[in-house]
């Protein structure tokens, strides 16, 4: 076993150097999150798939990312950091290049869930190590550094994408992730320090087990639920029951085995359950949109998609400043009041989205991508911050997994939600438009594209139902921003919760 390592093993300088290599780490291993997003709807065209099973890219993704967040805690505690790090960076540089020669939508889900199962437990063991090898008085500029990584790399990942996709195809995006993936494996061979494990500690295949099924069932659940028309569906009633069955196992067992896959006494700590009530929404909060808007734009302006790409950009600049009301902020304010900074930025942004209509302008996605930014950077550091502040230094890599895996799993259970919400919305409004249009509606031929209209031929009626649908398509747009607006608002009122961190339980 290596001995423990501890902030006075290492210089200033040393430890930034760190940072910079597990910030690298932690960004590519978010950048495959939404590097696809830009480009959804050439993938989509290319791989022949509707909406919501090309919605499958991404959920994939972010289903497998948090079913292997919660083995992060045993994986650095039996390898160690180091030598676990290296071994998911290898498997993630392999699963990008098998994605830039994919050409089948079942080859693409596959190798995305694998890119997923392969970058999740990169950044709970990053953050482990950042919060170990820096003093606790700089765990807030430490966290910080950290987010340069972790979240302006999912603002860049669009851009990413939809340039190399201009260039070539999407294929050349992933393969350009390969390698990077390079290049980070020999960054973290050179710098990241061997850190203590425990070479005999037992996975607990039980716990793993009916956690890997309960999280698979309900992401299933969910992507499959709209399609089969939900409980209607034998199979939706089956996966249901599944999900249930295995969370209670999970539960029973991890509460009364000596060695659980998941220490549940985490839970006990008030701080860090807030902290991750508010981490597991505001990935909601910032990711559904990120999916949202690229599809928005697509399918009802048919912007091409280097412009998509531009237009997700301005969420970096927001982050950056966010680190600047960071930096301004934290020493003279509690990181309770940044958290409620943070969270404050989603409520403008999440309005002004659903103020939005079908003349929409490209700079009012220019403000609303900033405005969420600037949310995601504090927000960030403001739970990361809280949630750890209280948390008992040998729960620390079972917290930092569990805190990364339920904002992903919450993360891709919103993306199916509200992709759910957008496919039934859109039905009910085209239903309920389509009732107004008649012969025996005066008010029809009084419009101006009325002779575009005409409901006495083919044409005009296809021309007519296709507006009908655009319509319906943005009003759903809209109901789902209102949606998020009002989740934004309801978790407020928990930061009166928060404690103030007196000393850390050891």
């Amino acid at each position: 076993m290596t001995s423990r390592v501890s902030p006075n093993d290492f210089s200033a300088v040393e430890r930034w150097i760190i940072l910079s290599v597990l910030a690298f780490a932690s960004g590519l291993a978010m950048l495959s999150l939404t590097i696809a997003n830009a480009i959804l709807p050439q993938m989509q065209g290319d791989l022949s798939a509707g909406f919501e099973e090309i919605s499958w890219v991404v959920t994939a993704t972010m289903a497998a990312t948090a079913i292997a967040m919660s083995a992060a805690g045993w994986i650095s505690s039996r390898l160690g950091q180091r030598r676990a790090l290296i071994i998911c960076v290898i498997g993630f540089t392999i699963s990008c290049a098998m994605l830039g020669v994919a050409d089948g939508l079942g080859e693409v889900i596959f190798w995305r869930a694998c890119q997923g199962l392969f970058a999740g437990p990169i950044p709970p063991m990053s953050i482990t190590v950042v919060l170990n090898i820096f003093p606790m008085r700089e765990h807030g500029p430490a966290t910080m550094g950290m987010t340069a990584g972790y979240a302006l790399a999912p603002s860049m990942g669009p851009v990413v994408g939809a340039y190399l996709t201009d260039i070539y195809s999407w294929h050349v995006a992933f393969t350009f992730m390969a390698l990077l993936g390079v290049i980070l494996l020999l960054l973290i061979m050179a710098k990241t320090p061997a850190m203590d494990r425990r070479p005999g500690l037992r996975l607990d295949w039980f716990g793993l087990l009916t956690l890997v099924i309960a999280l698979g069932a309900a992401q299933w659940t969910l992507d499959r639920g709209n399609h089969e028309d939900w409980f209607e569906s034998p199979e939706i009633l089956t996966s249901a029951i599944i999900v249930g069955f295995a969370t209670y196992l999970f539960l029973a067992h991890s509460l009364t085995t000596r060695q659980p896959f998941v220490d549940l006494r985490i839970f006990l700590d008030k701080n860090y359950v807030i902290a991750f009530i508010f981490w597991s929404v505001a990935g909601i909060l910032e990711f559904v949109p990120l999916v949202l808007m690229p599809t928005l734009l697509g399918r009802l302006q048919e912007m091409p998609v280097e412009i998509v790409g531009i237009l997700l950009a301005p969420r970096g600049i927001g982050f950056m400043f966010g680190i600047i009301i960071f930096v301004s902020l934290d020493k003279f304010v509690s990181s309770k009041t940044l958290l409620m900074v943070g969270m404050s930025f989603h409520i403008p942004a999440l309005w002004y989205l659903s103020t939005f209509d079908m003349m929409v302008g490209l700079e009012q996605f220019v403000y609303a991508g900033i405005l969420l930014g600037i949310a995601e950077s504090i927000t960030f550091s403001g739970a990361t911050t809280i949630g750890f502040s209280t948390l008992a230094l040998d729960l620390r890599a079972y917290g930092s997994a569990i805190f990364f895996c339920g904002r992903f799993f919450m993360t891709s259970a919103g993306i199916s939600i509200f992709v759910t919400l957008l496919s039934r919305s859109t039905q009910s409004n085209h239903a309920s438009i389509s009732e107004f249009v008649s012969p025996f509606n005066q008010a029809l031929p009084l419009i101006n594209k009325a002779v575009f209209w005409d409901t006495s031929s083919l044409s005009g009626l296809a021309r007519l139902d296709g507006e009908i649908t655009r319509q319906s398509v943005m009003i759903g747009y809209l109901n789902d921003f209102w949606i998020l607006l009002v989740l934004s608002i309801a978790v407020m009122p928990l930061i009166l919760l928060i404690d103030r961190p007196a000393a850390r339980k050891n």
